[in-house]
């Protein structure tokens, strides 16, 4: 049975429908297809249109702004930057594990302005430091945590004899 087109054991990753709107079986990629073509079938012709060379150009130029000292800045296409140049403090950088030497400068140079801040008694700049000097401690932490993610781990040689069969290599 059927209720609201939902199959009542909700279908979701790879186990297969049982039930499906009183046709045959169906598997999770055909009930993926289907709901793209209806999905498709529902927004505007235009939307599928070739995009003029301005359009492309445009879409390029994105990508090629993002690209930043320390990384790169992961904003939806389309979207402006309100802060440009703040990227220590933007939660959409994506920070680079090479680009490390950089921004441990730029913490012991924070590090420094703040405590002359301290010093002179500039209390909203003392506020805005520490704001950039956690922000830049938290993107160090995500470079370390990426780096070591991107190191090789030998796994040695698999040894397929007992898999195959063989339990020792006379046989």
């Amino acid at each position: 049975m059927i209720t609201h087109g939902r199959c009542p054991e909700r279908c979701h990753g790879l186990r297969r429908c049982t039930r499906s709107r009183g046709g045959p079986r169906k598997t999770t990629p055909g009930h993926h297809r289907s709901f793209i073509a209806r999905r498709r079938s529902l927004r505007p012709g235009e939307d599928y249109r070739e995009p003029t060379a301005q359009e492309w150009q445009d879409f390029l130029a994105h990508f090629e702004l993002r690209k930043v000292a320390l990384g790169t800045c992961a904003r939806d296409f389309g979207t402006p930057g309100v802060h440009e140049h703040a990227c220590i403090r933007c939660p959409v950088l994506r920070p680079d594990p090479e680009q490390m030497p950089r921004l441990e400068e730029i913490h012991a140079n924070l590090l420094d302005r703040l405590q002359e801040a301290r010093e002179q008694g500039w209390l909203g700049e003392v506020a805005a430091i520490e704001a950039s000097l956690a922000a830049a401690e938290q993107k160090l932490t995500a470079m370390r945590d990426l780096a070591a993610r991107h190191t090789t781990v030998h796994l040695g040689m698999p040894d397929f004899r007992s898999s195959a069969g063989r339990l020792d290599a006379e046989q």
